[in-house]
């Protein structure tokens, strides 16, 4: 049976395993994106009509040409996170050359102008010179916060995957329970039988195990039913699959 301390261990290991690249956006409450070990950009569409100031000498015909930083005067609370602003930062948002509307011709320096609401604007990532790591939980720690070292997180997230385990193993005897003449192999290479009425008893009992399951003492940290004698092989196979593709259970 698995332990409390066994799961923090290989949680832990797993998230240490992961850590952070060199660039990327700091988004707050340990987020992090646009991740690369090269600097890059972080874009996002402001929802709201966004007035800012923006140097004149890119401004042609009403059009921002090129990779502009822009001041904005009414930026929204919580976009881009305080972040330096620009537009058209990468050769794929140039379709999305929105037109601007100015506000104020200045003859020298910044003019005074409108986005249309979605416009997109994106930051520089930043080099990120923390060690950090990122949890289950997709964002991103020092190796003392990860979340991987609490008992509550890690028997809650254990807790999340032995049910979804335990509700994939019912489904995995939906078959033997629909289907009334179907037939089973008993082991590796041997010829398929019916099941018999004590099999068919025995796989409700199972069943029935494993809705009771969250509610047996120590939960998460329970053994599971043990499959019925007649599908113990096919089930075991079903399990072993699903092992196989989550890389271990």
């Amino acid at each position: 049976m698995t332990t409390l301390s066994e799961i923090k261990a290989d949680y832990l290991s797993k998230a240490l395993s992961k850590p952070v690249a060199k660039y990327g956006v700091k988004m707050g409450n340990g987020r992090i994106t646009s991740l690369s070990d090269a600097q890059g950009f972080w874009v996002e569409p402001c929802s709201i009509e966004l007035i800012a100031l923006v140097d004149k000498k890119y401004l042609k015909g009403d059009k921002v040409q090129e990779e502009v930083p822009i001041e904005p005067l009414n930026r929204p609370e919580g976009f881009q996170y305080g972040y330096d602003l620009y537009t058209f930062t990468t050769p794929g948002l140039k379709q999305d050359n929105l037109k601007v509307e100015v506000l104020e011709r200045p003859l020298i320096g910044k003019a005074k102008v409108k986005f249309k609401s979605g416009q997109q604007f994106a930051v520089k990532s930043q080099l990120i010179t923390d060690e950090l790591y990122q949890s289950a939980d997709g964002k991103y720690y020092t190796q003392a916060e990860l979340p991987e070292n609490s008992d509550e997180f890690c028997t809650q997230r254990y807790s999340n995957e032995i049910k979804a385990e335990r509700n994939a193993r019912i489904l995995d005897t939906d078959d033997y329970v629909k289907l009334p003449d179907i037939t089973v192999a008993r082991s590796a290479g041997a010829k398929r039988s019916a099941l018999e009425d004590a099999d068919r008893t025995a796989l409700e009992t199972y069943r029935q195990a494993l809705r009771n399951l969250p509610e047996a003492q120590g939960f998460p940290f329970v053994q599971w039913p043990k499959f019925p004698a007649a599908l113990a092989y096919e089930l075991q196979q079903k399990v072993n699959a699903r092992s196989r593709m989550r890389g271990g259970f």
